[in-house]
């Protein structure tokens, strides 16, 4: 509590800035925990199946995954060419906005923090000096020491709220980059086969 009251009010918004994040990171680590993507061996049977026009098995795959059963209707529906690449393509959208939710505030407030922490550095820094300009008895080391350490609180109360926000956007980033990736390899593969079979037709 000290550190927090020796920080000044600068201290304020970088405490309700850590809560912020450490709710996006819970929030996001649980969704991406709860809403899986099927494991690697289905993965792989799932592009075997749609490789040889078998939707419907692939369908059953997805399905299982309760977040990825409109995507599941999605191709095993019976939209003839281009509406069908549609679909998918609209499907896939709306699973990365709902996989990049919150995402861009956590990486605002990964950004941010380290400002606010610089700001309150600063006018710590200002405030010292201004003591030690009005102070007639010479400059007091200790005085110029104390005034230090407490401005440079909130610059590594920023980094600490930084850090793990940014790494864990990075990996988040990663998570969804790799599923939409696979998703996006899936839906090509049934839209593919969609386009041989009609035009063998």
């Amino acid at each position: 509590m000290s550190l927090i009251i020796a920080g000044g009010w600068v201290m304020v918004p970088l405490l309700l800035i850590s809560i912020i994040v450490l709710a996006l990171i819970i929030d996001r680590s649980l969704s991406y925990i709860w809403n899986p993507l099927p494991d690697a061996d289905q993965q792989k049977n799932i592009l075997e199946k749609i490789q040889k026009g078998e939707f419907a098995a692939a369908e059953t795959y997805f399905s299982e995954t309760p977040w990825l059963k409109n995507y599941a209707s999605a191709l095993g529906s019976s939209e003839k060419m281009p509406f069908y690449e549609g679909v998918l393509a609209e499907n896939i959208s709306s699973l990365a906005a709902m996989m990049d939710k919150r995402l861009p505030l956590l990486a605002t407030l990964g950004r941010i923090s380290p400002l606010l922490g610089l700001l309150g550095t600063i006018i710590g820094m200002i405030q010292t000096f201004a003591v030690i300009a009005q102070s007639r008895s010479g400059i007091d080391m200790e005085l110029l020491a104390e005034g230090i350490w407490q401005a440079l609180i909130t610059t590594a109360t920023g980094l600490i709220i930084a850090i793990p926000a940014v790494f864990c956007y990075r990996i988040f980033l990663s998570i969804e980059s790799n599923r939409l990736d696979y998703l996006n390899r899936v839906a090509n593969k049934a839209v593919l086969y969609k386009q041989s079979q009609n035009n063998a037709a």
